[in-house]
């Protein structure tokens, strides 16, 4: 039988090399992705025009209007002769946020009263409008605390939030994810497409070891991926990695463990590799969208938050993101291990039932 199984891994190994669409998966998409996403994604935003419609025209306004002009988060500080022009040039995208300064701030600055500056932002941009109108408010705030006490900020895990450091992690989970799925999706669907799904059939082997030789594979595979990509991002781009190497090693086989189950089982009911890749997406975008890869998962529905217990991706994310920058233990590791591993018996469990009835 251990004979059998390693001429099946064997097998499995040429097949994937010889085709060539298994080929493209595995070394373009890892590579352009990884790239490309890295200076791509960001929650960064940057060359941020603004107006300022000084209604006050006075000695304070002035002084206001220099530390925004001064302040590095605005490219552009654009001077507005009225409301329509402000309208204008907001509706033109020619600024993202505009800022009006009323008649009677000086006169309330000297009186102690509250001085109200009225913000205005581009709500079709609504992330960058948020983080705009954030940083107008700092410099608001940095104007009036002068001489006055000032708030110190400090960021933990990442103290001067690069954006590589909080995208380079999720990258090696999504990246991981894309090439177990498509690589498992596409393994018996390629079969039945090239017309050997039948020798395999009458083969004298039992379809749980049909299922362990497909397993074994593109776990070897993605589990190597998984760690070049690793690697670049600790290499190439700088990327601390404070946390333990068993650890992440663990993890990253019971993640790609848990994936292979689901790829199995859309290629146990796919007649074709096409369909294969099509089943791999439509699970890949939710999982990638739901899994906390953007944005948190407490922003979502309180309906929606129980189905993110289904994804590994979410698991894995938790995993990378504590082991990159905050050194977990294996005490708040394993409860993120453990629910990888049951995900991915379950999946296996069904991807076997299912391959049974088409192999009988």
């Amino acid at each position: 039988m251990i004979h059998q199984l390693i001429s099946l891994i064997r097998k499995e190994f040429l097949a994937i090399w010889s085709d060539k669409r298994s080929r493209i998966v595995i070394i373009i998409p890892p590579i352009i992705m990884l790239v490309l996403f890295s200076f791509a994604i960001t929650m960064e935003v940057k060359n941020i025009s603004i107006g300022i419609l000084d209604r006050n025209n006075s000695s304070q306004s002035k002084e206001l209007i220099r530390t925004l002009k001064y302040s590095d988060r605005f490219t552009q500080v654009l001077y507005l002769k009225s409301y329509d022009d402000l309208k204008e040039k907001i509706d033109s995208q020619e600024i993202l946020a505009g800022i009006e300064i009323p008649q009677d701030f000086a006169k309330n600055m000297q009186k102690g009263n509250t001085a109200n500056i009225g913000i205005i932002a581009d709500g079709r941009k609504s992330t960058s409008a948020q983080i705009a109108v954030g940083y107008i408010q700092l410099s608001i705030n940095n104007f009036f605390s002068k001489n006055k006490d000032t708030l110190v900020v400090r960021n933990w895990y990442n103290p001067n939030l690069e954006n590589f450091w909080w995208i380079l992690p999720n990258l090696v989970g999504s990246l991981t994810i894309l090439i177990a799925l498509i690589l498992t999706s596409l393994s018996v669907a390629r079969e039945r497409e090239l017309g050997t799904f039948e020798q395999i059939s009458v083969a004298p082997l039992s379809p749980t070891i049909l299922i362990i030789g497909k397993t074994i594979p593109p776990m070897i595979i993605s589990i190597l991926e998984a760690s070049i990509i690793f690697l670049s991002a600790i290499t190439f781009f700088g990327v601390p990695f404070i946390g333990s190497l068993t650890i992440l090693i663990v993890s990253i086989c019971a993640f790609v463990f848990s994936v292979v189950g689901f790829g199995l089982f859309i290629s146990s009911i796919s007649s074709t590799q096409q369909q294969g890749i099509l089943g791999a997406f439509i699970l890949l975008v939710p999982s990638i969208l739901m899994s906390g890869f953007a944005t948190p998962i407490e922003n979502m529905p309180q309906w929606l938050i129980p189905f993110t217990n289904f994804i590994a991706l979410k698991y894995f994310l938790i995993l990378l993101k504590g082991l990159f920058l905050k050194d977990i233990s294996w005490e708040i590791a394993i409860w993120e291990i453990l629910p990888m591993i049951a995900l991915g018996v379950v999946t296996l469990i069904i991807a076997t039932w299912f391959f049974k009835k088409k192999v009988t």
